[in-house]
């Protein structure tokens, strides 16, 4: 069995091809009036523009959604000279993603899935220096680009075991309660957490991390009975299961890959991207749990706040009415808890016992990269035409 590497769930690529570079096969389909076919040897291009002798040749394709098995589409676009896809390339014809493919391999796979419309790979290109700087080059020192493909938007994924389902949703309760500097949360259930904004309709995203439980995706996009019948009886859900699989996923937008010379794959890295994505989680992976405030996590809001103010130490007569405390006193006894008296008060030894009784019962997480087991082989990357 070997670590989990970090790796890459979803890609956008783009490229525009030199002129001298012919797009052949393809459906062609032109867009307006304007545009116009030249034939050459046989072959049809479709040429942007009404001079034929100036213009790029190339040709159309309007997303076509390239199906593979397992209900994966990665979607393919072409357009004059600029060649797109998006998807999650790496999980074409596969039954699941838990694992996946490293950068290059992830490239491969995507010219593989263009070669068979006729375009060309996703290269790298040559390196030269930009002929115009701006402040924002300058102070990130960006003073280079590349001629090959960018990328517009990656996600970046690691696996992580807690030791079963149960103490992965004591996980999700954790991390729930954490905050990213600047960064906004949403949570969904102890399914998922948000936190940043994804891309929506007429706003771009920078960046975002999302954790989720991954046996519970995984049944969540079974559509039907019998489909969630046999992932559950799949070896790969039952590995989710059982390790309580966790995943931490890092979403970015081209910004974000422009200002960590992440845009250009000639100068994209997986140790660049690795140093990114453990920068980007650390909140989340090196923070120590506030166990104390797991106690309270369950509770219902009215008694949550009295709940807190107790463990703190604080006496409860001088935060509200005296009908209030009374109340509060036994609705807190109900969850072992005696908050008749401040916990820190000499001579109350069993206040801090009882809250100790209640720390030890607390179920005990650490998050381990998960490790692939031996059964489970990604099928080999295939070098694109």
């Amino acid at each position: 069995m070997i670590e989990t590497p970090v790796f890459i769930d979803w890609i956008y690529l783009a490229q525009t091809h030199a002129a001298e570079l012919p797009l052949v096969g393809g459906t062609i389909r032109a867009k307006s009036d304007k545009v116009e076919h030249l034939e050459v040897d046989g072959v049809k291009y479709l040429v942007m523009s009404n001079d034929k002798e100036k213009a790029a040749p190339g040709y159309t394709i309007s997303s076509i959604q390239h199906q593979g098995s397992h209900d994966t589409k990665v979607i393919t676009r072409c357009e004059g000279s600029t060649v797109t896809l998006s998807g999650n390339v790496g999980r074409l014809d596969r039954p699941d993603n838990i694992f996946n493919y490293v950068l290059d391999e992830t490239i491969t796979k995507a010219s593989a899935v263009v070669n068979q419309y006729g375009l060309p790979s996703f290269t790298a290109g040559t390196c030269h220096g930009k002929s115009t700087l701006s402040e924002h080059d300058r102070d990130l020192g960006l003073w280079t680009e590349w001629t090959g493909a960018v990328m517009r938007e990656l996600h970046v994924t690691q696996n992580f075991s807690t030791g079963s389902e149960a103490i992965a949703k004591e996980v999700m309760n954790y991390m729930g309660g954490l905050r990213a500097a600047r960064i906004a949360k949403g949570r969904y259930g102890d399914e998922s957490i948000v936190f940043g904004h994804l891309a929506r309709k007429g706003k771009r995203m920078h960046k975002a991390i999302v954790v989720y439980r991954k046996a519970a995706e995984m049944l969540a996009h079974a559509k039907g009975q019998e489909a969630k019948k046999r992932v559950k009886a799949s070896e790969e859900y039952q590995l989710a299961h059982e390790t309580g699989l966790v995943r931490i996923e890092c979403k970015w937008g081209t910004d974000y890959l422009r200002d960590n010379k992440l845009r250009f794959i000639g100068e994209a890295t997986m140790t660049n991207i690795i140093s990114l994505f453990k920068a980007e989680t650390n909140f989340l992976l090196n923070a120590s749990p506030d166990r104390t405030a797991r106690v309270i996590a369950d509770l219902p809001p009215k008694v949550r706040s009295a709940a807190l103010h107790w463990i703190r130490g604080d006496d409860l007569r001088l935060l509200m009415s005296r009908a209030t405390f009374y109340r509060m006193i036994k609705a807190l006894a109900h969850y072992g808890i005696d908050a008749s008296e401040p916990r820190r008060v000499d001579g109350r030894p069993n206040s801090e016992a009882a809250l100790q009784c209640m720390l030890d019962a607390l179920p005990v997480f650490e998050l381990r990269p998960l490790v692939i087991p031996d059964w489970y082989v990604l099928p080999e990357i295939r070098n694109a035409a």
